[in-house]
């Protein structure tokens, strides 16, 4: 009998730890382009955010400002576009953290040499 609540026990563990969902979202603005992609289990929500510059001379941007605004809100300043110019940031958070949903409203807002763009991204 204790072997098969074990078992039983068990199953239930894994079953819910295979429960994933995963959705993304992009968006664009006159100089920006967006991925986010939302990895979620009962456990946890990992967020990555692809921010990409659409201009040609990446060397002109200079230091960029970021803001993503969802379920909370996170960003960076002072970050340098890599050579392809593409900013990267992965978070993810703890099972008492609000998740986001597929219906959740994402905005982003940009801001490198004196100019400054927000976008909202739309799911995929």
């Amino acid at each position: 009998m204790l072997k098969k609540i074990l078992f039983l026990v068990g199953t239930m563990l894994l079953l819910t730890a295979c429960n994933t969902k995963d959705f993304s979202f992009s968006g664009d603005s006159n100089h920006w382009h967006a991925d986010l992609n939302v990895n979620q289990s009962s456990d946890f929500e990992k967020q990555d955010f692809v921010l990409k510059y659409k201009g040609d001379d990446v060397d002109s941007v200079g230091d960029v400002a970021y803001t993503v605004k969802g379920v909370g809100e996170y960003g960076r300043k002072g970050e340098i576009l890599e050579e392809n110019g593409v900013i990267r940031h992965s978070s993810e958070s703890n099972p008492t953290n609000a998740k986001m949903s597929e219906d959740t409203k994402v905005e982003v807002t940009v801001k490198w040499d004196d100019q400054v763009e927000t976008f909202t991204l739309a799911k995929d």
